[in-house]
């Protein structure tokens, strides 16, 4: 037995015996219910909510009563009683104690603790809103991220391809040289061509590994996996004008920007609460070791307080309540627009990239058309070498700009559903409070 034969078996023993890790194959869905799962900002948003339920929590509690419980325990050096109706009370015992229970119970405020509690509710609603924002982001960033790593896996295949279509063409200059029926510089082109070829290949490589890194970043999953090409995404049926209403009212941030207005209107009640008195019940009961004039003692006692003069405290903060009420309606505004543009220019860029899909399509049948016909001219001698080079170099950037052309148009599908609010809605309603996935 040879070295040779003997060094490949070894190889093989020991690659049958080192584990073997599963591949996975994910599909888009699985993708996305991965990265709305398991990415960080997902998991932050959810993190808001619950603690958006504990300041709630916490704003309930302004309106319960205050119970406390004390006691202390002295040892007087110097003792005191006397006789009273024939009975020793003790004023100064040497043993003294006493505890007690005191409470206070808020009775009125300018009905502040009240606006305060309803402040929560309404950012309990916008912080499930925000879940909704972040799941559809997450969505859409897994989606392009899934989209070029299948782009960069077409990228290596037509590169591949380049390569072998130039060393095919390096091999039949070098015929055509040795035969005498073309020059040296023939066969250094075709060198030159396949060198260019093989540093495409490398590029197309390392943006692969890139495109693939960068997916498992929004995955959280460890082990290799394989893509599947997902179908394509169905047009937009509706107008652009029914995209454009649907947005507006579908839209999550601008649903969060409610519930933030709502919470501006209610900070500006609460601040004009500070204009009105304070009531508050007060009491304790007390029990010690002194019996004089009881040892058990206790009292209820109604407070009033009313802040006549505070320097203009209170209207400043009343006025910075308004100043932010005015500010989220700029923003509401603002978003509007900003939205109505988004899926204006969504719309529009499915119309561009459907036509230069078109386009394109015709441009690679035409250009592989035209390779195939000036390989066989070349290959007798009809046709140059610079002729079959910049063939195959269209054919390879044909076949670049269709891909890039049909992958931009199927992302753009989800850019728009994300810029009316509707992407992934099974998604959002899982990964929101009270959903399943939680």
């Amino acid at each position: 037995m040879s070295r040779n034969i003997q060094i490949a078996l070894a190889l093989t023993l020991v690659l049958a015996a080192a584990p073997v890790r599963a591949q996975t194959t994910l599909t888009l869905r699985d993708a996305q219910e991965l990265a709305a799962k398991n990415f960080e900002t997902v998991r932050l948003a959810q993190a808001d909510v619950d603690q958006a339920h504990l300041l709630r929590r916490q704003a309930f509690s302004a309106i319960l009563p205050n119970v406390s419980v004390n006691g202390t325990y002295t040892r007087n050096l110097v003792t005191a009683e006397f006789e009273f109706g024939g009975q020793r009370i003790s004023v100064l015992p040497a043993n003294d104690y006493n505890f007690g229970v005191t409470f206070s119970q808020p009775l009125y405020a300018g009905s502040r603790e009240l606006r305060a509690l309803r402040q929560t509710e309404a950012n309990i609603e916008a912080a499930g809103v925000m879940v909704a924002v972040n799941v559809q982001d997450t969505v859409l960033n897994v989606t392009r991220s899934y989209y070029q790593v299948l782009g960069a896996e077409e990228y290596v295949a037509i590169s591949r391809r380049g390569l072998e279509v130039a060393e095919a063409t390096l091999k039949t200059a070098e015929s055509l040289y040795r035969a005498g029926e073309s020059v040296e510089t023939a066969v250094l082109r075709a060198r030159v061509a396949v060198g260019n070829a093989e540093r495409q290949l490398l590029d197309a490589d390392n943006t692969l590994r890139l495109a693939r890194e960068a997916l498992r970043v929004f995955l959280g999953v460890d082990p290799p996996f394989d893509l599947t090409r997902p179908p394509p995404p169905a047009a937009p049926a509706d107008t652009l004008d029914a995209l454009i209403a649907q947005g507006l009212a579908a839209r999550p941030e601008l649903r969060a920007l409610e519930f933030q207005r709502r919470i501006a209107e209610l900070e500006i009640e609460k601040q004009k609460g500070a204009y009105l008195p304070t009531v508050k019940a007060d009491g304790s009961v007390t029990q010690r070791r002194a019996s004089f004039p009881s040892s058990r003692i206790g009292s209820v006692a109604i407070n009033a307080t009313w802040n006549v003069f505070n320097g203009g405290r209170t209207g400043a903060q009343v006025a910075a309540a308004a100043a932010t009420l005015r500010q989220t309606d700029l923003r509401q505004a603002l978003l509007r627009k900003q939205t109505e543009n988004d899926i204006r220019m969504a719309f529009l860029t499915i119309d561009t990239l459907r036509a230069t899909v078109g386009v394109l399509t015709q441009q690679v049948e035409v250009a592989r058309r035209n390779a195939a016909e000036t390989a066989r001219a070349y290959a007798v001698g009809e046709a140059t070498d610079l002729d079959i080079l910049t063939a195959n170099e269209l054919v390879t950037r044909s076949e670049r700009d269709l891909l890039a052309a049909t992958f931009s148009y199927e992302v753009a599908m989800y850019e728009l559903q994300r810029a009316v609010g509707t992407l992934a809605p099974e998604l959002v309603a899982a990964a929101a409070p009270g959903g399943h996935d939680r």
